[in-house]
């Protein structure tokens, strides 16, 4: 039986994806030194995600029935110490807490989340929205964060970003000692100092030779983020599946193709919300201090930097709703470009299935 359970509950933007590859990638090497990162059919832990907050995720939790249990079932089995890691798990229903308290009953529970300044996480969770058919303008969707409750919320953003709220949910019978909060580095100056912290949470030596995941989920431009936007509005209607949807769109397009592109103009918050973001976060770091839980990084990390105003020699703020149409051009020429190597991709495929089934008659 596991003598500890880590449970990485989010948040979401905060470089998951790219720590859950690297595990997924080390399941070898963090076994042989007493750290199971379960395995699952589809190899991340999503659908058990899914499957404990009742989700159903775009039809996908019918699936998903039952892979909580399984999941769970195995942490519990294994020798040594478990990881279960994903962000979904931020938006957690305090039932939806018991259930997984109870499911891993018998190891010593830890909950672990990760953490990432407000001015980064607004942006970043507007376009995972558009990423998911969304259509709503970047206006409009801060418009709904800052008049939004943020305790005991229903909204999405506020229910897995809001460090009390979440952690006031998951830490329900805990210590102090279990919760865990990893702040995520300003910049990427050092990309492996995420994962040096989170490997400390659970006792590991933070230099351990671990492989890079191959996985990461990039941002983008504004530009970029205003043709998908367009894109979702022309397809709304036109019953595109969610494999189809996914496949195409929020993986080719999005993560393989845009999210590479060179010069990319980062969505940032108009100077007006700063005192809004830096009173939530001055909120954060109270309730944080006042709780006693394990800080690892520095919560200095969770305030926003601005940049400078033209007033203070820098360029005047842009509106994500509104790009230079010449960029949007340009990005919807890298995705078309994208779609007709991916379909040369498969006529080749089918091509060379064709000859050898000629040539095995």
């Amino acid at each position: 039986m596991a003598r500890r359970v880590f449970l990485h509950v989010g948040a979401p933007k905060t470089g998951t994806t790219y720590l859950q590859s690297t595990f997924a990638r080390n399941r070898t090497l963090l076994a042989d030194h007493g750290l199971t990162y379960p395995d699952t059919a589809a190899g991340t832990h999503f659908e058990a995600a899914i499957d404990l907050i009742d989700h159903p995720w775009g039809g996908r939790l019918r699936h998903a029935r039952g892979e909580w249990q399984k999941l769970a079932a195995a942490a519990v089995r294994a020798p040594g110490d478990a990881l279960i890691s994903h962000e979904v798990l931020a938006a957690a229903t305090a039932e939806n807490v018991r259930r997984a308290q109870e499911s891993l009953a018998g190891a010593e529970l830890h909950v672990v989340l990760t953490a990432r300044d407000l001015g980064r996480q607004i942006p970043a969770e507007w376009q995972e929205k558009v990423k998911h058919r969304g259509r709503m303008g970047f206006k409009k969707f801060l418009h709904s964060v800052v008049q939004g409750p943020r305790s005991a919320a229903t909204q999405w953003f506020w229910r897995v970003q809001s460090v009390p709220d979440v952690l006031g949910r998951w830490s329900a019978g805990l210590t102090p000692s279990q919760v865990h909060l990893v702040t995520v580095p300003p910049t990427r100056d050092d990309p492996e100092l995420l994962l040096r912290r989170f490997l400390s949470v659970m006792g590991l030596d933070p230099s351990l030779a671990l492989e890079p995941g191959d996985h990461d989920n990039p941002s983008l431009g504004i530009a970029e983020v205003s043709l998908l936007r367009r894109l979702n509005v022309a397809l709304r209607g036109r019953a595109i599946p969610q494999p189809v949807y996914a496949e195409i769109v929020r993986d080719l397009l999005a993560r393989d193709t845009l999210g590479h592109r060179d010069e990319q103009l980062r969505a940032t918050l108009p100077p007006e919300s700063r005192d809004f973001v830096e009173q939530v976060t001055g909120e954060w770091v109270e309730w944080v201090e006042g709780s006693g839980i394990d800080v690892v990084g520095d919560l200095g990390e969770l305030a926003t930097r601005w940049p400078p105003t033209p007033e203070e020699g820098g360029e005047p703020w842009v509106d994500p709703d509104r790009p230079r149409p010449a960029r949007i051009i340009d990005a919807g020429v890298d995705g078309l470009a994208a779609l007709v190597e991916l379909e040369a991709a498969r006529y080749r495929e089918q091509a060379n299935a064709g000859l050898w089934r000629r040539l095995n008659r």
